[in-house]
């Protein structure tokens, strides 16, 4: 990135309704095209490693439609930054499992306490047993909720900011992020109940509600980056 001063993040604001109506209104711009797009998302999600490589495209193709610029099909299946986000790929699988890894030792103490031998398990093992499965399920919770949100502005960056170090996209990332965490982590479950309302009212609904829910991020990304860069790159 070549402008956005964000070593001293100050406060901003992060109005929830102003996104999901700005990204109602980009998907309207070219509900076809965006539909098309998710298709291909599906497909390039068959690739290895390509999955968010897609979703990163994505996003450009919604900065496309948003600037009035022409966008094609093969947007998608853009390879530009397939070394950034393979890097991201295995940055995102190594984390999962260093976390994990404690998370899971936090067992340990249950189960040997539970007295687990086989199938004879006593009540009073098989209750503690069941806490330790649910203090190990808060943590896991816990601890990638709080992942998900400091990557959340990692793929913008990447994509529309052209920053091609995955530290210094995680770190700007995180600076941004934490600010508003918590309307963050609303506006997230928000847009992923809606991406996913497709799937509950009619399965192919979601080629309508996916491809919503990202334009609703990004015009998210583009307003907080903007607010702080003045301009996109």
């Amino acid at each position: 990135m070549k402008n956005l001063e964000v070593l001293n993040i100050k406060e901003y604001d992060f109005n929830i309704g102003k996104y999901l109506s700005q990204g109602t209104n980009l998907f309207k711009k070219d509900i076809g095209g965006f539909i098309v797009a998710t298709l291909l998302l599906f497909v390039m999600s068959f690739i290895p490693f390509c999955g968010i490589l897609g979703l990163g495209n994505f996003y450009k193709i919604c900065k496309k439609v948003d600037e009035g610029q022409q966008v094609s099909a093969g947007d998608i299946f853009d390879f530009t930054d397939f070394v950034v986000y393979l890097k991201l790929f295995l940055l995102i699988f190594a984390v999962c499992i260093v976390v994990m890894i404690p998370i899971q030792l936090t067992l340990l103490p249950f189960l040997a306490v539970a007295g687990v031998d086989g199938e004879n398990v006593s009540d009073t093992g098989a209750a503690l047993f069941a806490g330790g499965m649910g203090l190990w399920l808060m943590l896991t919770i816990i601890v990638f909720m709080a992942l998900s949100i400091s990557m959340y502005f990692v793929q913008p960056l990447i994509s529309l900011y052209r920053i091609t170090s995955v530290r210094e996209a995680y770190g700007l990332s995180w600076k941004i992020a934490r600010k508003n965490f918590f309307k963050i982590f609303l506006f997230s479950i928000v847009v992923g109940f809606i991406s996913q309302l497709g799937m509950i009212v009619c399965g192919v609904g979601i080629l309508v509600t996916i491809p919503l829910g990202i334009c609703m991020k990004y015009a998210a990304y583009k307003d907080v980056l903007e607010s702080l860069n003045q301009k996109m790159v």
